[in-house]
Order: structure tokens, then sequence, then C-alpha cells
């Protein structure tokens, strides 16, 4: 049976940001980014605490931290740390395994840019090999969790 779900938080980590994404009907409606959050566990809690009660969503989606990820040290323990603010405050959550389904972040961010084209000026540009990831590709993230839940 599917559940169809008007209102949709996505909340993504990764090394040094955490970022949330708000769907009503499928339509993308807003997007945050905070890398104070992602520097401690109850910082990422009291970002996830925030998001939900500002957007009031039907569910919450997040990576499953208890899964196969690809993430570690300080993002792995915040992500622990979503998932327990989760159960505490009783809200209605899906933990899933995010999966890559794409030859890399960037080609995804530019499919998800074109299904959601408010997001498309935050495209992140391919960096150098010598360069840092661009912090929007978070959103994108996300967003790529949002895909796999509406899609189910």
């Amino acid at each position: 049976m599917t559940v169809k779900r008007q209102r949709l938080l996505v909340v993504a980590v990764a090394y040094g940001k955490i970022a949330s994404v708000f769907l009503i009907g499928g339509a993308l409606k807003d997007w945050h980014c905070s890398r104070a959050a992602s520097l401690s566990p109850t910082k990422g809690r009291s970002f996830m605490r925030l998001s939900a009660a500002r957007f009031e969503p039907d569910l919450v989606v997040t990576e499953d931290p208890y899964g196969p990820t690809r993430k570690a040290g300080r993002s792995k323990s915040v992500l622990y740390a979503l998932a327990q603010e989760l159960v505490d405050s009783a809200t209605p959550h899906l933990l899933i395994q995010r999966d890559q389904g794409f030859a890399n972040k960037y080609v995804e961010a530019q499919a998800l840019a074109k299904r959601f084209p408010t997001i498309a000026p935050w495209l992140p540009k391919t960096p150098k090999i010598w360069d840092s990831e661009p912090v929007n590709t978070i959103y994108f993230e996300a967003l790529s969790m949002a895909v796999k839940v509406l899609d189910e």
C-alpha cells in the first residue's frame, strides 16, 4: 500500500554541512543549509527539531545511519543524532539508504535541477580536482532522497 505524503522534509548530512529541503505535493518549496549544525550531534538535533517545528511535515526523511553508508566520523554521529531525535520526538519518519544512480553527484544534480527548476541557480559546478566540494551539493543530496521517496 502506498501512502501519498503531502508535506515532506528531507535532511541530508555531509562533511561540514547539513541541509533540509521541504516539498509540498512533490513541489520544492524551501531549502536551507547550515554549517554550524554539522559541528556536533547536539547542534544537528537542534537543526532537525527547528526544521520540523517550522515546516510541520507529514514525513521526515534522512539517511539511515544503521545501514550501509559512505558517511564517517562527525557526519555519521550527526546522522545517529538525527535518527534519535526523530524517535524521541515521535515524528513520522523514514530512514533510507542513499543510492548512487548516476556517474557522479554533479550529473545527478543536473538531472535534479531539471526536475526542480526553482533550485537550478544553486546547481554546483564540477570543481577542479584540487578544489573542495561546493556547499550547494548538499541540497541535491537531500533532493535525491526526496525523489526516491516520491517515486516509490
